[in-house]
């Protein structure tokens, strides 16, 4: 994948706008990882692509500057997953910084009951997140009001799983990879699996490995990012996940003004990375059924 590497000069230069492809450790909130790069880089804007448990470790979308306007189609991608989960366990927060609700002194369980059970889980399901969420109820994340002892449960939603296998088998521990869709909770998954097995179970530990085109391999950590040593990739790169859509002269003029316009019904309808007559990276727009172009955002300086 290709990226623009960060440059060791001074640390008051100015950072340019672009997504790092993050290592977050375990043990610190998404929230405050961001916080810890816009301190370290000193930008002014900075946001994320897809929260991570705190407990969780992995790949985290942080998007610097004008790169935040496209936080909505980042996290829009594929999401996968290695979870460690302990079978006869169950806790109300679904992994065990939580209370334990249950606990079974025995598991007898087989390696073929979990690749059953497992696939079960593939395809389009109906899944409901734990109360202990990053969802948000009037603006409050569920997790503060549990915390608080009020308990919300947020409504069942359809995700999709596009590919889960067993990796290990050594009770009372399972080591699985998810592979599914934005708005998935492996939490929920790991719980459910429990509850079908008949025994509980409850996450130990969680590495994102992928957030569409980007590989953990490929992250950098607190530690690269402070040396100045991370890649920083473009707005164009990171919309490369559209088509591109190439304008001429006076449709590139109207696109900058955020004026739609009718470009015909020979392509295919849906979202295009937006190109200037020059080969210049102008934003983000989406092809109606009739043919009519709807600008989304314009990612230049006007």
């Amino acid at each position: 994948m290709p990226s623009i590497m960060g440059q060791p000069d001074k640390s008051t230069q100015t950072l340019q706008s672009g997504i790092i492809n993050l290592y977050k450790p375990p043990d610190i909130t998404s929230h405050n990882a961001v916080k810890r790069v816009q301190k370290i880089l000193r930008t002014k804007k900075a946001g994320h692509a897809g929260t991570l448990d705190p407990f969780a470790e992995g790949v985290l979308l942080v998007c610097i500057n004008r790169a935040t306007r496209i936080v909505q189609y980042l996290t829009e991608l594929d999401k996968s997953y290695i979870v460690e989960a302990v079978l006869g366990i169950e806790t109300d927060s679904y992994d065990m910084t939580g209370r334990i609700l249950k606990k079974q002194t025995s598991v007898d369980v087989t390696e073929q009951q979990v690749r059953d059970v497992l696939k079960r889980f593939e395809g389009e399901i109906i899944q409901r997140p734990p109360v202990y969420s990053a969802i948000k109820r009037e603006g409050v994340p569920l997790y503060r009001l549990a915390r608080k002892g009020i308990m919300v449960e947020p409504p069942p939603r359809r995700v999709k799983i596009k590919g889960i296998r067993l990796l290990k088998f050594d009770l009372p521990y399972v080591i699985i990879e998810v592979n599914c869709s934005k708005g998935t909770y492996v939490r929920s998954l790991i719980y459910d699996m429990g509850r079908l097995l008949k025994v509980g179970a409850t996450v130990k530990a969680l590495k994102r490995t992928a957030i569409g085109p980007y590989r953990v391999e490929d992250s950098d950590s607190f530690e690269d990012i402070e040396a100045r040593r991370f890649r920083l990739i473009s707005l164009e790169q990171a919309l490369s996940i559209f088509p591109s859509l190439r304008l001429d002269d006076r449709q590139s003029r109207l696109a900058i003004h955020g004026t739609g316009f009718f470009i015909g019904r020979e392509l295919k309808p849906g979202r295009y990375s937006l190109i200037d007559s020059k080969g210049g990276f102008l934003g983000v727009a989406t092809l109606k059924e009739n043919g009519q172009l709807k600008i989304e955002k314009i990612l230049i300086d006007k």
